[in-house]
């Protein structure tokens, strides 16, 4: 009898346990200060040159 509760009690706590993870990786407790560190790379946008002027070219025109 006393594992039948044991069973239910560790199903409750693993979906509690699989909530929380899940409201911590969508950012859904930054509220509170917790969550993942958001990941950005500005620096890469900002090194960009004109990049509409970039061509490119086929293999067979390479060879040429």
């Amino acid at each position: 009898m006393k594992s039948k509760f044991l069973l239910r009690n560790v199903v409750y706590v693993l979906a509690v346990v699989n909530l929380l993870f899940w409201l911590w990786n969508d950012g859904g407790l930054r509220f509170l200060g917790l969550g993942p560190k958001p990941v950005q790379e500005p620096h890469r946008v900002e090194n960009q040159v004109d990049p509409e002027l970039l061509t490119i070219k086929s293999a067979a025109s390479e060879s040429k």
